[in-house]
């Protein structure tokens, strides 16, 4: 990829998490689940980064890998140019980190303890962080931002089961709000509520990136979704990253085989690109045990006889354009 001038927020550099499979007898040879393996990438400040791919591609893995919420296997995670990687930091300096990046998990109903009324869900982070010096000044900026994301104020002293799932979405960005984050996960936020409502919640936070000069990094596996929100999209298959370029670039001869299947499935008449739904044949290959060659090379509709031998490397194809495909022409 081309070199930008700005540092970038978070930088992950061959990333891998693999999980061991149970072994079912003694001597058999340990096997791993190859969950994400040798992905790198960067996130640039005041960005939008969408990372999209179907079930099982690694992507709430790799989240959670970055976050130290599971560790690595190989690989390192830097966070404004310090090494983050498994959050091997001083007690103070992960306080620091737990704050600075959130997640918005994707169950809106998993992610809130029923038992704990909404106000004390969110004060007791933000007094952990020291983002308020009592409760009585963190239940003003909680109710501040209960209307900043649409809510009333009145919600901090409800419980869970009393809201809507897209209310407590909104409560989830209040959590991860309140503590003064600069990046946020938005771990598919959206996909389990109604698309009415995934509307609201997307141009919400598309508000809040510009009122809290906020940079995600937005998972999901609805390339339509992914591409309303983000600047850039990252396309991962079975673990590896197929491709990273704008969406803007993500059209003609350039894009690998796996994006072009994912944008042929969106409704986008006025994309060209989209005269013909690609449809993939069989399912996604086992994480145990992954294609010897392109990891998409079972359901490639363009693939040949290297594509099951050899795996291929990234090209640079274009401007912060990269893509893993043998037949890309390097720009």
């Amino acid at each position: 990829m081309s070199e930008k001038k700005e540092t970038p927020i978070l930088k992950a550099e061959h990333l891998t998490k693999m999980f061991p499979v149970k072994k079912r007898k003694l001597i058999e040879k340990q096997r791993y689940v190859h969950a994400a393996e040798d992905v790198s990438f960067e996130v640039y400040p005041g960005e939008v980064l969408g990372i999209v791919g179907e079930s099982g591609s690694g992507k709430s893995t790799l989240a959670r890998t970055i976050l130290a919420l599971t560790p690595s296997t190989s690989g390192q995670v830097f966070y404004q140019g310090e090494d983050i990687t498994d959050f091997k930091v001083s007690a103070g300096e992960k306080r620091r980190l737990r704050s600075e990046i959130q997640m918005i998990f994707q169950d809106p109903y998993a992610s809130l303890n029923p038992k704990i009324k909404i106000g004390n869900a969110i004060a007791e982070p933000m007094l952990l962080h020291g983002q308020a010096s009592s409760y009585a000044e963190a239940k003003e900026k909680i109710q501040h931002l209960l209307e900043v994301v649409g809510l009333q104020p009145a919600v901090f002293d409800r419980y869970p089961h009393e809201f809507s799932g897209g209310q407590r979405q909104r409560i989830g960005i209040v959590r991860a709000l309140a503590v003064n984050p600069k990046l946020i996960f938005c771990d598919e936020s959206v996909s389990a509520l109604d698309v009415s409502v995934q509307a609201q919640i997307l141009n919400l936070f598309q508000s809040l990136k510009e009122q809290f000069h906020l940079t995600y990094v937005f998972i999901g596996h609805d390339l339509a979704v992914v591409r309303y929100i983000s600047d850039r999209v990252m396309v991962m298959y079975l673990g590896k990253v197929m491709e990273i370029a704008p969406y803007s670039e993500l059209t003609g001869d350039d894009i690998h085989p796996y994006t072009r299947a994912l944008l042929s499935a969106v409704p986008e008449p006025s994309i060209a690109l989209h005269k013909e739904r690609i449809l993939l044949e069989g399912d996604i290959p086992s994480a145990v045990d992954p294609p010897a060659g392109c990891r998409f090379c079972q359901r490639c509709f363009m693939a040949k006889p290297i594509c099951f031998e050899q795996e291929p490397d990234m090209k640079t194809v274009g401007t912060d354009h990269c893509v893993r495909c043998h037949f890309a022409k390097e720009g």
